[in-house]
């Protein structure tokens, strides 16, 4: 399922199938990020493969900016479509950066689309807060309003909003999140919405448009269908998300031959087996699982701290039983964070707990402690009791050391309150040479640690 050269051939067929309308290929962003063939040369591989499956546009994401601006900047030089960001500003003016266009229109066949792009307003906290410091994500729905009449001014058939923001659609037609009340504030017109960030299925309609976000990781294919009337009235709608299937199409050799050249270099250190699963790792979104507490364990242990704290949006696949190579564990913490040892008031470590379940349950993964908590408790109330290992009671006034990644240290995913730590310890390793260690030195098949670490107590 998926790959670059599957995309590739769904693009191919898409063109051949539909020979009286010109195609145009987008991305809703996060397009660099997350692979050994991707990270290793900071995404320009990646680009190459866009570059030649012939996208058109992509938003900027906010893992665009996870090897900071000038890596950024670099691959957008390299990339021969424009990456979108209307929403992003210089902090405190009304400037967009220089290298943030707002919109681009492309043409093609005597098409013209004007796209308008934009970014999670997130992105502050879901990459390295230190990369994005001097700039502000702000509203997307005025973004949307500032910029689509100027689309429309500089003559467009059709306006198709392309960001970095997404939805979750558990049912038909219960579409929620934030890419959906952000465009429905918008009102300017548009046609067309492709959204990203959250890797879902959505298929909706807001102020008459398809919004559309096709999975993640190059698994699914989304085809949509714009027409202009006689009298200018335009026709839009999704056709279909398809799962991309590998043996329904050919891939295509070109995307082929450089997705094998990078791979060929890389393949020593991608095949290399670490270890072997006793059991399958699963990753869901939300709550306290066997691969996290394994990670947390990992980051505990190379850190040499009481305590440590993973959060869910750092762990990235799950895994499978048997033997796991280090492609295989890359892919699960591809961003390379930085280990840090934070000597923390109980207080601080209380209100970080309390931080990770705010929502939908737990959101960090945890070693050496055990928390008690109501499900349904009230926000900032939810935390019944929290000990150590050995039972001893964690208390505000305390000091105790947590192990925690870089990202976290700086307050992304809304953990502020480590900035507040006594004292701030660089280990000098990377979150994933943690792992790579931790299971090196466990006897083989590694166990899944089982015991509950976040424990609910109604």
């Amino acid at each position: 399922m998926g790959g670059s050269a599957t995309i590739a051939a769904y693009v191919v067929r898409a063109r051949a199938e539909t020979p009286a309308c010109p195609l145009f290929v987008v991305s809703g962003g996060d397009i660099m990020q997350g692979t050994l063939i991707s990270n290793l040369i900071d995404g320009a591989s990646a680009i190459e493969v866009f570059n030649a499956i012939g996208y058109d546009v992509a938003a900027i994401g906010n893992h665009e900016f996870d090897w900071g601006v000038d890596v950024l900047r670099a691959r957008m030089r390299q990339a021969g479509f424009p990456m979108l960001g209307a929403n992003i500003y210089l902090k405190g003016t009304d400037r967009h950066p220089d290298w943030a266009r707002p919109w681009a229109i492309i043409e093609r066949d005597g098409v013209r689309i004007g796209f308008v792009g934009m970014t999670t307003r997130s992105t502050p906290w879901t990459t390295r807060p230190e990369n994005v410091v001097d700039y502000e994500f702000r509203s997307i729905a005025e973004a949307v309003d500032r910029y689509v009449p100027e689309v429309l001014a500089a003559g467009v058939d059709f306006v198709v909003l392309v960001m970095h923001e997404g939805a979750f659609c558990p049912e038909a037609g219960t579409c929620a999140g934030e890419a959906i009340d952000e465009i429905r504030r918008a009102t300017a017109r548009f046609d067309y919405v492709v959204t990203g960030h959250t890797h879902s299925r959505v298929e909706t309609t807001v102020h008459g448009a398809p919004v559309v976000q096709s999975w993640a990781n190059s698994t699914a294919f989304g085809l949509g269908r714009l027409d202009r009337g006689p009298e200018g009235g335009v026709s839009a709608r999704l056709l279909e998300i398809t799962t991309a299937y590998a043996e329904e199409v050919t891939p295509d050799s070109t995307v082929a031959a450089i997705v094998a050249g990078y791979r060929a270099k890389l393949d020593d250190r991608m095949s290399r087996v670490v270890t072997v699963l006793a059991s399958p790792a699963a990753k869901p979104r939300r709550g306290g699982y066997p691969l996290g507490r394994l990670i947390a364990d990992a980051q505990r242990s190379a850190a040499g701290a009481q305590i440590s704290m993973m959060n869910n949006g750092g762990i990235r696949r799950p895994l499978p039983a048997g033997p796991i190579t280090y492609a295989e564990l890359f892919e699960v913490q591809p961003f390379g964070n930085r280990l840090l040892r934070l000597r923390v008031s109980g207080d601080v470590l209380l209100r970080a707990l309390e931080h990770s379940l705010e929502d939908e349950g737990a959101d960090a993964q945890l070693s050496g402690i055990r928390v008690r908590y109501h499900p349904e408790g009230g926000q900032g109330s939810r935390i019944r009791g929290v000990e150590l290992e050995d039972g001893t009671p964690i208390v505000p006034d305390g000091r105790y050391t947590v192990a925690v990644n870089d990202f976290m240290a700086q307050g992304g995913s809304g953990y502020d309150m480590f900035l507040e730590a006594d004292e701030t310890v660089e280990t000098g390793i990377v979150d994933l040479d943690a792992l790579l260690a931790y299971l090196e030195s466990r006897p083989r098949p590694v166990a899944l640690p089982r015991d509950e670490r976040w424990i609910a107590d109604p």
